[in-house]
Formats: C-alpha cells, structure tokens, sequence
C-alpha cells in the first residue's frame, strides 16, 4: 500500500474527545532506531498539549514507510507511560513504542507518520519536580544510565512514582527514551531518592555508529493521583 493511500486516514485521526474538547494534541518530534541488519528497533515521539484546557492522551498511531513510499509496519497503539495520560494546557510528554517485524530488515526508513488523539477517559497525575543527568561510558561499558532524582514534597509516604526519561542530541532532537515505574518504592515526606534507567549498549553503539552526541537529558516524573 502506498503512502498516498493513507494521508486521509492519517489526517483523521486528530479527532478530539467530547470532555477535552479544547485540547490539541501535536507530535513537536520523532525519532526512529533500528540498527542495521535488526528486524527491531524503537520509535519514540514527543507530544504535548497545544490547546486551552486539559487533554487526555489517547492511542498514537504510527505507520513506517520504506525509502519506497512501502509500509514497513503499522501500530494504533502507542501508548504514553502511564497510559492515557492527561495533559494540561503547554504540558509535553514522551513516548516509547518497541517495533518488531521482519519487515523492517535491511530496509531503509523513509516517511514516518505519527498522529494523536485525545480521549475523554485521561488518566490524572502530579508531575514531580525531578532533576535528571545521563552517564555515558560507551557501548563497551555496561554503566550507561538516565539517573532521575525525585523529592517526595507531600505529607505522606508516596509508592508508585512513573518515570520517564528522554535523552536529546546536541541539536535538540530526540534520540532516545525510556520508562520505567517503581511500584514497590515508597518515600517517605521529605525523603529524596534516585532513580536509575538502564540505557542498554544496543542503543549506545547505535549513536556511536551514527556519530550522535548526547547533549541534554529530559525527565518526568508521575504520582497518579486518581
């Protein structure tokens, strides 16, 4: 199927929830990495809120093309971490979605359409104030991590933080991201801790190879409060 056979279907998708009827969901960036000879790589996307009131974040839906104007692999599922999750006016948030089909092998990524409604059924959560910083040792080293601080400014032991980490080239573009939540974690008010995410050599010797440098680290940080 041709990539013209699709940009009606594409362009309806920015079709919005009746209880976020104001919200306005773009994709500001995108990125791709599948390693040369892989049949798997990941997409990964930053999306925000360009509207006057609250959205929730509903599926994404992705569709990779060939260098051929192909498609390569198609997902309606892209999901934020935590799902679902409600954007308020000006607010972003990144996306992670694992691809994996033979397809993609030895092919040459051309187009890649990324779209994103919004949904009246949002989850509502507490962006914590966190710092983050990246270590990069190279692929030859298996320390390579997003360390992502959080203070638990409440009055009570908080569990269940979601993290999400982004990592940006030197000229502001999205190379990477990851998510992880700490169910079983609990601070206690007043308390900091250090989150680590694993970033695995795979996706370091694919900037490396690529000649991409690290130049900014991004994080949020998810307290659900519904």
């Amino acid at each position: 199927m041709k990539k013209a056979a699709l940009l009606a279907l594409i362009a309806s998708l920015a079709i919005t929830g009746s209880c976020y009827a104001d919200g306005n969901i773009s994709v500001s960036d995108k990125a791709i990495v599948i390693a040369p000879g892989d049949d798997s790589g990941n997409f990964y996307a930053k999306i925000q809120n360009d509207g006057d009131a609250p959205a929730g974040v509903d599926n994404g839906k992705l569709v990779l093309f060939s260098g051929n104007d192909e498609i390569l692999v198609t997902s309606d599922f892209v999901n934020t971490f935590p799902s679902r999750i409600v954007l308020n006016p000006g607010e972003y948030t990144y996306v992670k979605e694992f691809l994996w089909d033979s397809a993609l092998k030895n092919q040459t990524i051309g187009d890649i359409k990324f779209s994103v409604d919004s949904t009246d059924r949002g989850t509502n959560a507490e962006r914590i104030p966190c710092e983050a910083e990246y270590e990069i040792n190279g692929s030859d080293s298996y320390d390579n991590y997003i360390h992502i601080t959080v203070t638990n400014e409440s009055d009570q032991t908080r569990k269940g933080y979601y993290l999400v980490g982004a990592l940006l080239d030197t000229a502001g573009n999205l190379v990477y991201v990851d998510t992880n939540q700490y169910e079983n974690v609990g601070l206690h008010a007043g308390s900091t801790a250090t989150f680590s995410l694993y970033i695995d050599r795979d996706n370091i010797n694919y900037l490396e190879s690529n000649g991409i440098e690290i130049g900014s680290v991004d994080a949020i940080v998810y307290y659900i409060t519904d």
